[in-house]
């Protein structure tokens, strides 16, 4: 099992970036962010995993479920978005409060520390970086979207939207967690009372489903849920084929602003004029 420590630890050392993404491979879910859902589920399915008795709203990022590869055959990244926790990498943590120095982990053994070469974790005072600080910032919006998440989540399991995501015989895992899917048949389903009343209990309960309905054409054809109809409330009716993406693509996206100009900043990038 690998040891992580505090950066605190091994602030005198430099970060290597890797040299390729291979190590995403190695991953079959990690935790989405509010601000990235919309953009996310038109390139990852949306799951949620289930670890004690607590449901975690993620994306799916294993190869052997995707539709489509997020490295080229040199190991570099060609998906079209990067999720937020994927920025995070090598870098993990347990709790966050408001120090990047304790909160932030990190195998003091991983490859991607150098003594000389690299970037910097701390600056000449011993403070926090920049690229630490922004670490920070994507790990504590992970934390704040899994408690936002955590009611709309509930209600999912309470209405028996979820059904597990089916490998062979036996349901999906993630360091032995199962994972879960919605299934669009029983969202289809619902009564417009039901429907309205988790709208009026928590409107991002019906935001994220319709989002996970669309995230669904990123599973290979296999893996996506069959004869779910059959489970539904009305068992003569025939399965519906879900809600039309057509007028999925109208609605707004939110997206995350990781990698945006801030606002703050246009002011610095205006040309200077002088006076007439």
């Amino acid at each position: 099992m690998t040891r992580l420590v505090p950066v605190r630890e091994i602030a005198h050392l430099r970060l290597v970036l890797p040299q390729h993404d291979r190590w995403i491979d190695e991953l079959t879910w990690i935790p989405a962010s509010p601000s990235e859902i919309h953009l996310a589920s038109r390139y990852y399915p949306i799951a949620v995993r289930i670890e004690d008795q607590k449901p975690q709203l993620g994306l799916i990022v294993g190869r052997r479920y995707l539709a489509h590869g997020l490295l080229d055959p040199a190991g570099k990244w060609r998906g079209a978005y990067r999720p937020v926790r994927l920025r995070c990498f090598p870098f993990e943590t347990s709790e966050i409060g408001e120090d990047p120095l304790t909160d932030i982990l990190i195998d003091p053994d991983a490859d991607h520390l150098s003594p000389t070469s690299g970037v910097s974790i701390v600056d000449e005072a011993g403070r926090p970086g920049q690229m630490l600080i922004e670490l920070h910032r994507l790990f504590k919006l992970l934390k704040r979207g899994q408690e936002s998440f955590a009611a709309a989540l509930d209600q999912y399991l309470v209405g028996s939207l979820l059904v597990p995501l089916a490998d062979g015989d036996a349901a999906a895992l993630d360091h032995g967690h199962p994972l879960y899917i919605i299934n669009p048949a029983r969202f289809a389903q619902m009564e417009n009372g039901g429907l309205a009343a988790m709208a009026r209990h928590d409107f991002l309960a019906v935001d994220i489903a319709i989002a996970c309905q669309f995230s669904l054409q990123n599973l290979r054809p296999e893996y996506r849920p069959k004869d779910a109809g059959r489970h539904g409330r009305h068992h003569s009716e025939p399965a519906s084929s879900g809600m039309d993406t057509t007028m999925i693509d109208d609605l707004s996206l939110v997206l995350d602003d990781g990698e945006l100009i801030s606002v703050a900043d246009i002011d610095g990038v205006r040309p200077v004029t002088e006076p007439a």
